[in-house]
């Protein structure tokens, strides 16, 4: 939909998409990998209920809340990289996010319901979000550009995407994604 490697500029075009939405849930979900001490406490200061585990070590029983992050340097530095995931309420969490990041992969992912328009077949009369929302992945890694603004649709619905597309300044970028 919309790739830079500006990062402001994606947010911005991702939080246009979702004003396009109708809002279904008061929250959405934020996920980032913290590879260094510094990254992981202002995380952790940030989503203090936020579920922090190993990145690569997924059968390791190890995991802390953002609240409970090992206090010494070093014990929490033997523990990076770690991926946290969150839910928080949209607004200013979205900035102090994205200015805790390093160079680790991120996600900011808006639920909400496409409207009725004939560009959108793919929209739900009845509320359903089921696979409709804007997700903004951060420092991917792509050629063209390392931040990346994807729309979800409630089935393969490439007129809805270019809809959506055109609206924001961006094209679709490739062929449909199922179960991205």
């Amino acid at each position: 939909m919309f790739r830079t490697d500006d990062l402001d500029e994606a947010h911005r075009r991702a939080r246009l998409l979702c004003g396009r939405m109708r809002p279904l849930e008061p929250e959405m979900w934020l996920c980032a990998q913290a590879n260094t001490v510094a990254e992981a406490r202002v995380l952790g200061a940030l989503m203090p209920t936020g579920l922090f585990e190993p990145s690569y070590d997924w059968a390791a029983d190890t995991w802390y809340l953002g609240a409970a992050l090992p206090g010494e340097d070093r014990e929490l530095a033997a523990a990076l990289p770690l991926t946290v995931d969150a839910y928080a309420a949209p607004g200013p969490v979205e900035g102090a996010f994205l200015r805790a990041l390093g160079a680790g992969a991120a996600t900011m992912l808006w639920r909400g319901a496409w409207p009725y328009v004939p560009e959108i077949p793919s929209h739900s009369p009845y509320g359903n979000s089921t696979n409709q929302r804007v997700e903004l992945d951060v420092n991917g890694e792509h050629p063209e550009g390392r931040h990346t603004v994807y729309v979800h649709l409630q089935y393969d619905d490439e007129v809805g995407a270019a809809h959506l597309a055109a609206a924001i300044g961006g094209a679709v970028l490739g062929p449909v994604q199922v179960g991205r």
